[in-house]
């Protein structure tokens, strides 16, 4: 617990050195968007942009970009359709209209009624769309030099937006590694423990973004007895009213990991994959 707080400590006042924690050339950016997720990936001016919280934090995401020197947004990929993962997803894509779209293209068959109205527009809009692809579990990408592989969903018609969300895998030529769990459920989880065994390197996972931020939906002590993150990073908005992150999950993070860092206590988390230094990195 001392080595914990003093990690959290450090990470408030300047920065700190994590050994390895990438490879080379790039960067990870977990922006601060509220109540949502917005996850950046960085090399050589070309970006990978995973969500992008709600729409009114649109030009906070473009403003970051512009910020971490991305000149060509190569992807824009949305987990799934909510409004805190893919709200400024129009507006996104009003800016950089050569992105590729990537998406599960997921339609459930029921909807609860303050998800509906969106969710059908957001969808129809994407399948418009000239520039989208559609993802799911067992596709893989090669960007920048890394591979990300999509571990879910397994598309079930008969399940929620949150239950379809994608988990993807990161993988430097390094063999570091992050894992970014998107919104699914425990139930998920354990459904990925077989697999993620396989496909964890023998360095270990260094950066797992928790599921649903941070929920007790999520975060099942089984699986993050496997995959026992480096660091461990909760995207939640400050004071919200779900009362995220629970209890219960950030003590099994605290329990699994070397370290649990959250965006409503430490803003914006930037982890340079070249100088192998993770800081603070707001103007």
């Amino acid at each position: 617990m001392l080595k914990r707080k003093a990690v959290l400590f450090l990470l408030a006042v300047t920065f700190f050195t994590v050994s390895d924690v990438y490879g080379t050339g790039g960067r990870v950016v977990v922006l601060d968007v509220g109540m949502g997720q917005s996850i950046l990936l960085e090399r050589d001016g070309h970006g990978f942009l995973i969500d992008t919280g709600l729409a009114r934090y649109a030009p906070h995401v473009l403003s970051r970009l512009k910020y971490h020197g991305v000149k060509d947004l190569d992807y824009l990929l949305l987990s799934h359709l909510h409004p805190d993962h893919a709200g400024g997803s129009a507006q996104i894509r009003d800016a950089w209209p050569r992105t590729t779209v990537l998406w599960n293209c997921f339609e459930p068959q029921q909807l609860h009624p303050e998800e509906e109205q969106f969710q059908k527009k957001t969808h129809a809009l994407l399948s418009g769309d000239s520039s989208q692809r559609c993802l799911s579990a067992g596709d893989s990408l090669s960007w920048q030099g890394y591979v990300i592989r999509v571990l879910w969903p397994v598309i079930d018609a008969g399940k929620s937006l949150n239950h379809n969300s994608h988990v993807l895998l990161l993988t430097t030529p390094q063999d570091r590694s992050m894992l970014v769990m998107g919104d699914v459920g425990k139930s998920v989880e354990r459904r990925l423990m077989h697999d993620i065994r396989g496909l964890l390197s023998p360095s270990g996972l260094s950066l797992f973004v928790a599921s649903h931020h941070g929920s007790a939906f999520g975060t099942d002590p089984d699986f993050l007895s496997i995959v026992r993150p480096d660091i461990s990073i909760v995207s939640v908005g400050k004071n919200n009213r779900f009362g995220y992150p629970s209890d219960t999950s950030l003590a099994t993070l605290e329990t699994y990991s070397e370290s649990v860092v959250r965006t409503d206590r430490d803003g914006e988390l930037c982890y340079r994959l070249d100088s192998v230094v993770v800081e603070a990195c707001s103007d």
